[in-house]
């Protein structure tokens, strides 16, 4: 046999070998991409960072629908977890327009005194940062998005 046709051989075993095993196999089922997905590979504060005034006009508009009008400047930021720092959803921000643009997060802070009680304080703060928390004063909450994880 000489150098070619081994070569030839060799090829046409090599191609046969990927299709019975691609075969036996089967095919791999397909996911679509979705904001969950999103979330996951680049992580809460990039998402909120990025996509923060859609998210905020979405939630503007569905609140105009309802005759729930928020009176003021609104704002999307990520929630940081106190002691942990990381980013856990986003939250609306209200009020006047001069505080809201102080508002860089919101810290969220946690207490379970017992298996029957959870309370949940959220804070608008001024920093990304949760090992000093300052609040911004004459700033609210107006809502709480959670991303499916």
């Amino acid at each position: 046999m000489n150098k070619r046709n081994y070569w030839h051989m060799l090829a046409v075993v090599f191609i046969l070998s990927a299709f019975i095993v691609g075969f036996g196999t089967g095919p791999r089922s397909v996911q679509a991409l979705d904001l969950g997905s999103v979330v996951k590979f680049l992580g809460i504060g990039y998402v909120v960072k990025h996509f923060g005034e859609d998210i905020n006009g979405v939630i503007n508009d569905l609140l105009g629908q309802h005759q729930a009008e928020i009176a003021g400047q609104t704002k999307v930021v990520p929630i940081l977890r106190v002691g942990a720092g990381t980013a856990i959803g986003a939250a609306q921000v209200m009020g006047p327009a001069e505080q809201v643009a102080k508002v860089k997060a919101v810290a969220e802070v946690e207490w379970t005194p017992g298996s029957h009680l959870r309370a949940r304080g959220l804070i608008p703060i001024a920093s990304t940062g949760t090992t000093s928390i300052k609040g911004v004063g004459g700033v609210g909450v107006s809502a709480n998005i959670k991303f499916p994880l």
